[in-house]
């Protein structure tokens, strides 16, 4: 097949124009004329483009049962527009969606692998008798299909198409022949009108040209545009044929009400399908006061006595009353901007006023000074107003007012909205036009006297429902997935492009405070920080919690922020706490040896000056050997305790204690390196560990002593030291204390 040639898409458009061309020539043109014959052949490129796709779809689908339950829905649902266009030329017989629905069943039958010969070659006979019955085309769709599901390549799918195409023309061409002989079928045909139908041929030439590509979007529109389209455009071309042929207008303002009513019926079953939200809550409210009001309408149009008249009326304006509270509502969710309970307040004020006056016209004459019916105008009797009242005026006031409330908040609204938001706004602003374009129509009184305000609602309706299920972003949370985020441990707050906050669960107050859905996410104390510099984390009331901000993406399109916090104080405890474990000594808690030597080696390599110290116990193994281990382990821990306590005694200076192993351990005084400060160190270290092994009753049962070595910048000149040269040298200072009597301090340069 050519690669450049046409998509799927071409070919279905192709085969939708086709299909209006034949089915306009049908309606509004002369079979024979030269016309409309060439309308009836352009028109048989449907067919074959249609079968070609039945084929193609069983051969993709991964769904074979939901894709025959669309067609046998949508064969049923074209079943009436079908009879409404062709109810004379074709009587019983079915819609092609019917024929193609038999050849998928067909199709499917003799593809199985489990089914025995014998049944399918039942069960296709079935088909093809109920194809001969009741089918608009009979045989031939089922026949196609077959054709371009098995033909090995397109040349012999071609072949068998023509052959079968001829087989059939010659066919029709003996039953018409004996028909005008033996008067058998009610259809009287002549072999030369029929021979428009091999133009079936020519639907070959397109589909030679099949590239085998989609040239469309995956979506649930362009998988039912067509079907839907098929039963919609018989009922356009029979509206279309019943204008031109002296209408009843009486029938079709009603008739176009009841349309209206049913439009906005399917919207709202729509509206309820949708993810349950805020929003969808509005969109509903505003769906079903629309609805009650088409209908009071109905009811006043096609009423003939006052009563009735006035009955509807009231129905009709305390929809009204509701349509703008709900529009309101709509305005405030589907924008993302809160508005004041006073403004709900005066909408319910002005609302309970109106159907006062309504309900009381007759004693106060404030909506209307009277109403009657008026036989003598149009084709049918309708209501009449004699007068109008101060609440009338004060309504119409009224509905101008919040409308222009909802253009301003919709104009606010999209001065810092990014390109989506604008989308949906531009619905709600094509809604708004909608509603009021009827009334402006009736003030031109280019209607003749017919009131149409009520057809605006439905298209208002389907443009706010569109508003809601296509560009509606993060107010479409699911109530479930938000009740479960209350439940949670992590809390999250989603902002728009303008840091409004669209949801936020209540664990999050807990962290920021008290602050409400559409409020300035930047207003709130501390979260500005965490969006513009995106903060990791933050501590807040000595919690330690954790900050995630992700971009919220709808159709391609950054229409906010997500903000993740998570508290993390235990895990931080607990991490440090295992980090404590890992790094110090078990027995006296200063650091072990290899946090020791790797903070060491660290400042070493900083070339920072300081003082290292070696201390060890004076008769150690006397200690273990006369009072017991139990005693030399308390005197380690009498060490450790010291050594703590020197951390703690100056904020002047940074100190490191360790234990390299036995009774040998190590300390680090960072930035010091005064020997008259490093003596009266340690004379100090001395003396306190003497004073902590009296509190334990242990006095005098050993004592330290230490060697130091001190590291100027002069020591790390032409030279980089080791931990080990350290180490060995403050070896060397405390052995030469150990030599000097003990329970003393001697220094070494290095």
């Amino acid at each position: 097949m050519n690669t450049k040639g046409l998509s799927r898409r071409d070919l279905k458009i192709l085969a939708i124009i086709a299909m209006v061309v034949d089915h306009t020539a049908w309606g509004f043109v002369d079979f024979m004329s030269p016309l409309g014959q060439i309308m009836h052949i352009f028109g048989r490129l449907t067919i074959p483009i249609m079968c070609f796709f039945v084929a193609e779809g069983y051969r993709h689908t991964s769904d074979l049962k939901n894709y025959i339950n669309r067609m046998a829905s949508f064969a049923v649902v074209s079943i009436f527009p079908f009879y409404i266009f062709f109810h004379e030329e074709y009587d019983f017989r079915q819609n092609i969606i019917f024929d193609l629905l038999l050849a998928l069943l067909a199709l499917s039958i003799a593809d199985n692998k489990v089914l025995p010969k014998g049944t399918k070659a039942v069960l296709i006979a079935g088909l093809m008798g109920i194809s001969l019955a009741i089918g608009g085309w009979v045989l031939m769709p089922i026949i196609y299909v077959l054709v371009f599901y098995y033909g090995k390549d397109f040349k012999t799918k071609a072949k068998w198409f023509i052959i079968f195409t001829l087989i059939m023309e010659a066919s029709l061409v003996v039953m018409i022949l004996l028909n005008q002989k033996y008067h058998y079928s009610k259809y009287d045909w002549n072999v030369p009108e029929r021979l428009y139908l091999l133009g079936f041929v020519f639907g070959l030439i397109p589909l030679y040209f099949y590239n085998g590509k989609l040239g469309e979007v995956k979506n649930t529109f362009n998988r039912y545009f067509f079907y839907t389209f098929y039963p919609a455009h018989f009922l356009v071309l029979s509206a279309i044929k019943y204008l031109v042929n002296d209408p009843n207008y009486q029938m079709i303002y009603i008739t176009a009400h009841v349309i209206a009513l049913v439009i906005a019926i399917i919207m709202l079953g729509y509206v309820i399908s949708l993810n349950p939200s805020r929003a969808q809550n509005a969109v509903t409210c505003f769906m079903i006061f629309a609805i009650m009001y088409i209908f009071g309408f109905l009811q006043e149009i096609t009423t003939s006595e006052v009563a009735g008249v006035y009955t509807a009326t009231k129905l009709q304006f305390f929809a009204e009353c509701m349509l703008f509270i709900a529009l309101t509502y709509c305005m405030q969710e589907l924008c993302h901007t809160r508005i004041s309970g006073l403004i709900y307040s005066v909408e319910a004020a002005a609302s309970f006023f109106v159907m006062y006056s309504l309900f009381t016209y007759e004693d106060n004459g404030l909506m209307y000074k009277a109403i009657t019916i008026n036989y003598d105008a149009g084709s049918f009797p309708r209501m009449q107003v004699v007068g109008y009242g101060i609440a009338f005026k004060i309504f119409v006031v009224y509905s101008f007012a919040v409308c222009l409330m909802c253009v301003i908040i919709g104009v606010k609204s999209a001065r810092h909205a990014n390109s989506l938001h604008k989308k949906r706004l531009r619905f709600l602003l094509y809604a708004m036009i909608v509603m009021w374009l009827p009334y402006l129509i009736k003030v031109l009184n280019l209607t003749n006297g017919y009131e149409i305000p009520v057809l605006g609602i439905p298209f208002a309706a389907i443009f706010v429902s569109i508003s809601l299920g296509k560009y509606s972003y993060l107010d479409s949370i699911s109530l479930d997935f938000g009740n479960a985020l209350n439940k949670g441990k992590e809390g999250v707050i989603v902002v728009d492009t303008s840091h409004r906050i669209l949801y936020h669960n209540k664990w999050v107050n807990t962290i920021f405070g008290e602050f409400y859905k559409y409020d300035d996410a930047y207003s709130v104390p501390g979260l500005k920080d965490i969006f513009v510099e995106k903060k990791k984390s933050i501590e807040i009331g000595g919690h330690t919690y954790e900050t995630r901000i992700e971009p919220l993406i709808e159709q391609s399109h950054v229409t906010g922020q997500i903000l993740w916090v998570l508290d993390l104080t235990e895990h931080y405890n607990y991490l440090n706490k295992v980090e404590e474990t890992a790094s110090k000594d078990s027995l006296t808690g200063v650091y072990n040896r290899g946090w020791f030597e790797e903070n060491i080696k660290r400042i070493l390599s900083e070339k920072k000056h300081g003082a290292f110290i070696m201390l060890d116990l004076d008769n150690f193994k006397n200690v273990n050997d006369k009072y017991g281990h139990k005693t030399g382990d308390a005197a380690l821990v009498a060490l450790a305790s010291v050594m703590l306590a020197a951390e703690k005694s100056t904020m002047k200076y940074s100190i490191y204690s360790g234990r390299i192993g036995g009774d040998e351990f190590c300390m680090f005084i960072e930035g010091n390196t005064d020997r008259k400060w490093l003596q009266d160190f340690a004379k100090k270290q001395i003396s306190s560990y003497d004073e902590e092994l009296a509190k334990m009753g242990c006095e005098g049962v050993t004592s330290i002593s230490l060697g130091i070595v001190q590291l100027t910048n002069e020591s790390y000149k032409d030279k980089d030291i080791t931990y080990e040269e350290l180490y060995t040298n403050a070896d060397k200072a405390l052995y030469m204390a150990k030599e000097h009597g003990k329970k003393t301090y001697e220094f070494k340069d290095i």
